[in-house]
């Protein structure tokens, strides 16, 4: 039996400590030319490209596929450099459990993020995490988090059947995203939403975070 667990990168195995906003920020500010700190603007369950379309919006214009080739260009420049003034925090336990999901031969280890790639990438990679990921859809790609969640299982089918999925997110995005691919949904409130919302929100399996509950993730995850 194969199992598919896709997973989500901010709030769920990571805290960027701001990074992200400051770098859609400054990316936005070259794109248009005018300021915004965007600090009314949710990222928490967002997609990068639909983030952007608001922005332009914002700014009396409608999103090309220029402006999005460009912004999507710079943003992982931008992006590299905020994250070396400060290091992207990595919630305890994910290693070990990454770790160990990726060293099961049945188990398949995927990303359904908002990030672009690109940006996906560049944050797994300060953590050094990016090497248990063998596949994923991103936040260029789709700007509804549920579509970004079908390319992801998708891609998954083409080189094996999975008998289950898994979706480990934090937010009720997430958990929308699970659900419509029919995969049991596994909140952890390390985000912005407390336990008590995800679990109204739907969500399979309600933890404060991966770490005190691991010997439950592995039983559950790792369940035949």
């Amino acid at each position: 039996m194969r199992t598919l667990i896709l997973f989500d990168i901010d709030g769920t195995l990571l805290d960027t400590r701001g990074a992200g906003r400051r770098s859609f920020a400054r990316a936005i500010r070259h794109i248009f030319g005018g300021q915004d700190d965007l600090a009314d603007l949710s990222f928490a369950g967002a997609t990068d490209l639909d983030l952007f379309e608001k922005m332009a919006l914002r700014f009396g214009r409608h999103a090309t596929r220029d402006d999005c080739a460009l912004f999507f260009d710079i943003l992982p420049e931008i992006l590299t450099e905020e994250l070396q003034k400060e290091p992207p925090h990595l919630y305890p336990g994910i290693s070990d459990i990454l770790e160990d999901l990726s060293t099961q031969a049945h188990c398949t280890l995927g990303l359904v993020t908002g990030n672009i790639e690109t940006c996906a990438r560049v944050k797994l990679k300060a953590c050094n995490i990016h090497q248990h990921f063998v596949l994923g859809a991103f936040g260029h790609e789709h700007a509804d988090r549920r579509e970004i969640a079908r390319l992801a299982r998708e891609r998954a089918e083409r080189s094996h059947r999975h008998d289950r999925c898994f979706l480990i997110g934090d937010t009720p995005s997430d958990i929308a995203a699970a659900h419509a691919i029919g995969a049991v949904s596994v909140a952890v409130a390390t985000g912005i939403y407390t336990a008590e919302q995800l679990a109204a929100a739907g969500a399979a399996h309600v933890w404060e975070n991966l770490d005190a509950h691991a010997e439950r993730a592995r039983s559950i995850l790792l369940s035949a």
